[in-house]
């Protein structure tokens, strides 16, 4: 009778540890809540940044969580022999004081995500470019691919951060890459 609860006490051991881990798969999701609620918004040069709440959340005009900085998006051809560009930002930042930067994402048009960048206890992030060494690496494309007839493709990106607060600041913008001319 014995012998009968060990593989019993084992397998609850087994379903339970694959539950705990769906959990954390869960809890690690990149995706945005369902509906949002944009709190403060700026264009420049057909960029734009904003800040962003849940919907229903008790959100003022004055967030906590800031802008996303992220100057310098810049796609550079190392070898123009090659069809081979790589996306990179100088720095990006943002912090959320008090609260605390849970994550911050980085998705190209024709990718998706590329980056993702973890906080804990902090409340504030800073991502150099050194993090990124070469940046994402992209094709450059052919002469006018991007619709300028000076340039490669251009890629679209989206970079987003959440703080522990729920509260969300994302970046949208685009970079030209040059063309690649065999």
């Amino acid at each position: 009778m014995r012998k009968i609860f060990i593989p019993l006490i084992i397998a609850g051991l087994l379903l339970v540890s694959t539950f705990a881990a769906l959990q954390v798969a869960r809890g690690q999701e990149i995706s945005t809540p369902k509906s949002e609620v944009v709190i403060n918004s700026e264009s420049l040069d057909g960029n734009t940044r904003q800040v962003s709440a849940p919907e229903g959340a008790d959100a003022s005009n004055q967030p906590l969580i800031g802008f996303i900085d992220s100057p310098t998006a810049a796609c550079v051809q190392p070898d123009p022999t090659k069809d081979e560009c790589f996306l990179n930002w100088y720095y990006m930042s943002v912090s959320a004081d008090p609260n605390y930067m849970i994550t911050m994402t980085v998705a190209l048009n024709d990718f998706g995500f590329v980056g993702r960048y973890n906080g804990f206890f902090q409340t504030s992030m800073y991502v150099p470019y050194n993090m990124n060494p070469d940046g994402y690496k992209v094709t450059c494309g052919a002469l006018g691919s991007s619709g300028d007839p000076k340039w490669g493709k251009a890629y679209a990106y989206t970079i987003r951060a959440r703080d522990s607060a729920g509260l969300g600041s994302a970046n949208y913008g685009t970079s030209f890459c040059p063309a690649y001319t065999p």
